[in-house]
């Protein structure tokens, strides 16, 4: 799949809307914008389309944003939503393709905004040669991002991937995963299939794929007293993750005590999870996050 290189910055600016839609950078020829109504603020990077940051009205954040993160063109951010795609996790027959696709790392195109008494929202867009991709977040009630990928090509194209949501919470001993009891699973660390039991408590490195599950799953932090609920569409299968201590160690945009203050759970289409789309054909995958 040939792609097209990183677009230059749009400047957003005609996309403005006074006190409800407006741009920063956040460093040199690194925009983001910010979304307000009344019902909280959410800031997104141009670089990657990438949430980085939700906090409704009255809470704390929802979203994990690392300290560390690298912000820069090329490199993706450690935390808030990054968008895998057009694939998840490495490429299933080109391993010299980046992992978890182009998305995450190339200035996409803001094509509108909206603001009415009920939502805010913008729509940005990235192409490659085979594929457009339209990315809308909307700030309501609730956060919604949704993902819609159409084949603009003339062959079928595979088209997997993620929204790789990364949520806050006082300490992972702190959270309970609820939501995911008697579904298969796959632990990627082994590659093992398993059945989940009962909710998940996380207190080792995680990384699992369940499948053939479209269900509702919800973080509670019982230090916050707050249930984070994370709906999807266009997608069976919900990945939870955490590197845990090791891994962490090692990431160079990553705090080594940072692990305890997040976990991931994301509405994916990996693995068998993935559409075959004909010419001019479409899929959308979405998440919709509500804080409680």
């Amino acid at each position: 799949m040939q792609h097209q290189s990183s677009p230059e910055p749009t400047t957003p600016a005609s996309y403005e809307i006074p006190n409800h839609v407006w741009t920063e950078q956040l460093a040199p020829d690194y925009p983001t914008i910010h979304l307000a109504n009344s019902f909280g603020t959410a800031t997104l990077a141009l670089h990657g389309a990438h949430v980085i940051d939700y906090t409704p009205n009255n809470q704390e954040p929802v979203l994990f944003t690392s300290k560390q993160a690298i912000f820069k063109e090329g490199k993706a951010i450690r935390g808030g939503i990054p968008i895998c795609w057009p694939w998840f996790n490495a490429h299933p027959s080109d391993s010299t393709l980046p992992s978890h696709g182009y998305a995450r790392t190339q200035f996409w195109n803001v094509s509108s905004s909206q603001h009415t008494a009920q939502q805010t929202s913008i729509t940005l867009t990235l192409q490659t040669e085979q594929l457009l991709a339209q990315l809308t977040i909307t700030l309501s009630e609730s956060l919604e991002i949704s993902l819609k990928t159409t084949n603009i090509s003339d062959q079928t194209q595979t088209i997997g991937g993620a929204l790789h949501s990364y949520f806050r919470i006082s300490d992972i001993l702190n959270a309970t995963v609820i939501g995911l009891d008697k579904t298969n699973f796959i632990d990627t660390l082994t590659d093992t299939p398993e059945a989940q039991t009962g909710e998940i408590s996380i207190t080792e490195e995680t990384d699992r794929i369940y499948q053939d599950t479209t269900a509702t799953v919800h973080i509670f932090d019982s230090k916050l007293n707050r249930n984070i609920f994370i709906d999807k569409t266009g997608s069976k299968s919900t990945v939870v993750w955490n590197p845990w201590i090791t891994k962490s160690a090692s990431m160079v945009d990553l705090g080594d005590q940072e692990y305890k203050e997040f976990i991931c759970i994301e509405a994916a289409n990996a693995r068998q999870d993935v559409y075959q789309l004909t010419p001019r054909d479409s899929h959308t995958l979405s998440t919709k996050i509500t804080s409680v």
